[in-house]
């Protein structure tokens, strides 16, 4: 597994690399890099912590506020900037690196664990290293804590190790609201194994133990906010409600058909397309393929019904998606592991420069929250 997070390391070095190198060219410097969309909000809140209650627009609907951003990664940002004295981003840029190589680790940890060779566990890992939004791993965002969380879960909830996984499921719900895919997976899981009498009261414990860290963020915030659904008050100002895919049935629909071309202009619209149909090609792929305990397909599916079904941000799906993706990655991670080193090599480092490249274009370019 240290080998696993190494090769990580490699490959997202290449990658973060790139886009410093690309954003100096564009004239912006680290600092800018690091602290652009999310990465702001996370490090503002770690420095100056929440505000109180929910500002309202004069059409009397909530205006952005930072109460939407769960407490752990500014929590964890803040500790190593008072541990390390290192600035607050530089402090977030560690955060995110020591949790993905974390999450690194457990991504190959999980492919051994339903059986697949050493050689598809260092693929798997290589790919998402440099998949197109990897960049989310490389700077004060919340995904590589996330995906250090939910990747560790799954290694415990198939070895049945049912406390453990509970206990990662806290973590990750003080993390992402999207922690309720992970929560409802081992809630599940659990509920299957209590009705085959299976484990006695350690997966009556998960079910109850697992949702605790979401619950407990939302009461959190709601404190904050002064009222009791506060998050989800200052959420809706994010059009992140649930709407059964209305929305993002709409978002397709401009893209398919080149409507709005402002909407559409870049890249970004056909890399949303092809997430939304792949995923749920992988999804059917995972379900028929035996091999693939049933836990997973339950997580992706539930992610991809999660991330249609909100329709707030639509160029941000693939990163939503980011910490699920080493579960279809198992398709491509097989037969990649039997190619030629020199090929993996080559496949790895030209993946990461286009990775690093285009993380330049979501920071600093594209409009809109990537």
């Amino acid at each position: 597994m240290a080998l696993a997070a190494v090769l990580y390391l490699a490959v997202a070095s290449v990658g973060f690399a790139t886009l410093l190198l690309v954003g100096h060219h564009l004239g912006r410097g680290p600092g800018e890099l690091l602290h652009r969309w999310d990465s702001g909000n996370y490090l503002h809140i770690a420095e100056h912590g929440y505000p109180r209650g929910i500002v309202y627009r004069d059409d009397g609907e909530p205006a952005f506020s930072r109460l939407a951003f769960f407490p752990l990664v500014p929590a964890l940002i803040r500790g190593v900037h008072l541990l390390t004295a290192l600035p607050v981003a530089y402090a977030g840029v560690v955060v995110s690196w020591c949790a993905a190589a974390v999450a690194a680790s457990g991504v190959y940890a999980l492919v051994r664990a339903i059986g697949g060779r050493p050689g598809a566990g260092y693929a798997c890992v290589a790919l998402w290293a440099c998949s197109p939004y990897a960049f989310a791993l490389w700077v004060p965002y919340s995904e590589a804590v996330f995906s250090a969380a939910l990747v560790w879960a799954m290694v415990a909830l198939l070895d049945r190790r049912w406390l453990s996984a509970a206990a990662l499921c806290v973590v990750a719900g003080a993390v992402r609201p999207t922690a309720s895919v992970l929560i409802g997976t081992v809630v599940l899981a659990a509920g299957w194994a209590v009705a085959r009498r299976r484990d006695g009261w350690r997966p009556w414990a998960a079910a109850a133990l697992a949702p605790l860290g979401l619950l407990g963020s939302w009461l959190f915030l709601g404190a904050k906010a002064g009222r009791v659904d506060g998050w989800f008050e200052a959420e809706r100002a994010w059009g992140q409600s649930f709407d059964f895919g209305r929305g993002t049935a709409r978002f397709l629909k401009d893209v398919l058909l080149y409507d709005r071309a402002g909407r559409v202009s870049d890249v970004r619209g056909a890399v949303v397309l092809g997430l939304v149909v792949l995923t749920a090609v992988a999804v059917l792929a995972l379900a028929l393929d035996r091999s693939v305990p049933w836990p997973l397909v339950v997580l992706l599916a539930g992610a991809w019904l999660l991330m249609v079904g909100t329709p707030g941000s639509p160029f941000s799906k693939p990163r939503f998606m980011l910490p699920f993706l080493p579960v279809p990655l198992l398709l491509a991670a097989r037969p990649l592991a039997r190619a030629r080193l020199g090929v993996r090599v080559c496949l790895y480092g030209g993946g990461a420069v286009v990775s690093g490249w285009y993380a330049a274009g979501l920071l600093v370019l594209f409009e809109g929250s990537p």
